[in-house]
C-alpha cells in the first residue's frame, strides 16, 4: 500500500472542515436567530465543524467534544439544528468507528447518544420519540460504516504486509542464492585448477634447478609443466562452459570429459609421484561401483590432500588409504613430511572439504598433531 503524502492528508482533515465551517456560518446568518441565540449558534456550529481537522488523528476527543458543544448549545434553550452541524455529528460518529479501537469507538458513540437525548428532551418543538430514530440515523449508522471502513483498511495494510514480507523473503532466498552459487563457483575452480597449477609451480621450481646439472630430468620436468598446463586448459573451458550454460542462446563449445572418480586414483597420485611427490595409495576392502557423487567427492578430497602436502610440506611420504565398508567409504590420507617455509594458504581448500562432505552427508577430521593427516568417512549405499 502506497503511503499517502503529508500534504495529501493535511488537505483532507482541513479542507471538508473549513468548507463545512463557512457553510454553517452561512446557514446561521440567514436563519431566524437573532440576539444571544444567534451567537451561540454560531459559535457552537464553528466549533462543531472546526474540530473535525483533527477527526483521525483524535477520533474519541472529536466525538466527546462535539457532544459537549451539542449539550452547551441546548442549554441555551435552542439546540442546534442547522444542516453543518448535523453532518459534522455524523462525521464525528464516523471517526469514531473509523479510527478508534472499538471499546473507544462505542464509549465516543454513548457520548453522542447521550448528547443527541439530552438535546432532544431541552428543544420544545421536539418530541421523545424521535430519540430512537435521530440516534441511529445520527450516530450509530455512521460508526457501523466507520468500523466496516475500518476492517476494511486493516485488511488492507495486512495484505500489504504480507506482500512486503513475502518480498523480502524473495530477496533474501534470491542473495542466499548469489551467495552459493558464488561459493560453488569458488570451489570448483580451486579444485579443478588449483592442483594443476601447484604441479606447475613445483615442476618449473626443479627443472630450473635441474636445468644445468640435469638436463634429462629438466626436460622432464617440462613436460610435466605442458601437460599440467594442457590439463588445467581443458578443466578452465569446463568450467567456463558450465558457467555458460545458463545464458540464453549458449553453445556448446567444448566436449565434456567426464568426472573424475576413484578409477582416475592410481592415474590422479601418479601425477603427483611424477611431480616430485613421494605417494602411495593403499585400498582395503573390495572395492564396487558408488554414487557418482560419493566418487567425485572422494577424488576431489584426495586430491586436494596431495595438492596440499606439495605445496606446503617437504621431505616425507604421503599414504592415501581407502577402505570399503558394507555403509561406507572411508579415506585416511596422512602427510609424514614437515611444513615448508612460508607456504601458507587461503583455507579455501579446506572449506571446499568440510563442504563437500557435508553435502555428502559424511564426517571429517583434522590432525595436524603430526605432519598432516585427513580422516573422512562418506556413506554409501549398502552392498547388494
Amino acid at each position: 500500500m502506497t503511503p499517502t503524502p503529508a500534504w495529501r492528508r493535511w488537505l483532507l482533515d482541513v479542507a471538508p472542515a473549513v468548507v463545512l465551517c463557512v457553510l454553517g456560518v452561512v446557514e446561521v446568518l440567514v436563519g431566524g436567530l437573532i440576539g444571544a441565540a444567534r451567537t451561540q449558534h454560531l459559535v457552537g456550529t464553528v466549533l462543531l465543524t472546526l474540530i473535525l481537522v483533527l477527526r483521525r488523528r483524535y477520533p474519541v476527543l472529536v466525538a466527546v467534544a462535539t457532544s459537549a458543544v451539542v449539550v452547551a448549545v441546548s442549554l441555551g434553550g435552542e439546540p442546534p439544528d442547522e444542516v453543518a452541524g448535523l453532518v459534522a455529528v455524523v462525521v464525528a460518529a464516523f471517526a469514531a468507528g473509523a479510527y478508534a479501537a472499538p471499546t473507544a469507538g462505542a464509549l465516543a458513540a454513548t457520548a453522542q447518544s447521550v448528547a443527541m437525548v439530552v438535546a432532544i428532551a431541552l428543544d420544545p418543538s421536539d418530541n421523545l420519540a424521535n430519540v430512537v430514530p435521530s440516534i441511529v440515523l445520527f450516530i450509530a449508522v455512521p460508526v457501523v460504516v466507520g468500523a466496516a471502513y475500518r476492517r476494511r483498511w486493516l485488511h488492507g495494510l495486512a495484505l500489504s504486509e504480507r506482500a512486503r514480507q513475502a518480498e523480502e523473503t524473495r530477496e533474501e532466498q534470491a542473495r542466499l542464492a548469489v551467495a552459493a552459487e558464488r561459493r560453488r563457483i569458488a570451489r570448483e575452480l580451486h579444485d579443478l585448477v588449483s592442483h594443476t597449477v601447484s604441479v606447475i609451480a613445483v615442476q618449473a621450481e626443479a627443472g630450473h634447478q635441474l636445468l644445468d646439472r640435469e638436463p634429462a630430468s629438466a626436460r622432464a620436468a617440462f613436460v610435466a609443466i605442458a601437460d599440467a598446463s594442457r590439463s588445467a586448459l581443458v578443466e578452465l573451458a569446463r568450467l567456463l562452459r558450465l558457467l555458460g550454460d545458463d545464458e540464453p542462446g549458449s553453445v556448446t563449445r567444448v566436449d565434456l570429459a567426464p568426472q573424475p572418480d576413484l578409477a582416475q586414483l592410481d592415474a590422479l597420485v601418479g601425477r603427483f609421484r611424477a611431480a616430485g611427490l613421494a605417494a602411495r595409495l593403499e585400498i582395503e576392502g573390495a572395492s564396487r561401483p558408488i554414487d557418482k557423487g560419493i566418487g567425485l567427492s572422494a577424488h576431489q578430497l584426495i586430491q586436494e590432500s596431495l595438492t596440499n602436502s606439495l605445496k606446503h610440506s617437504e621431505g616425507g611420504e604421503v599414504v592415501v588409504r581407502l577402505r570399503y565398508h558394507a555403509d561406507s567409504l572411508d579415506l585416511d590420507v596422512r602427510d609424514s613430511g614437515t611444513p615448508r617455509g612460508g607456504s601458507g594458504g587461503t583455507g579455501r581448500g579446506l572449506i571446499g572439504m568440510w563442504e563437500r562432505v557435508a553435502l555428502c552427508g559424511g564426517s571429517l577430521e583434522l590432525d595436524v598433531s603430526a605432519g598432516f593427516r585427513i580422516r573422512a568417512r562418506l556413506p554409501l549405499a549398502p552392498a547388494a
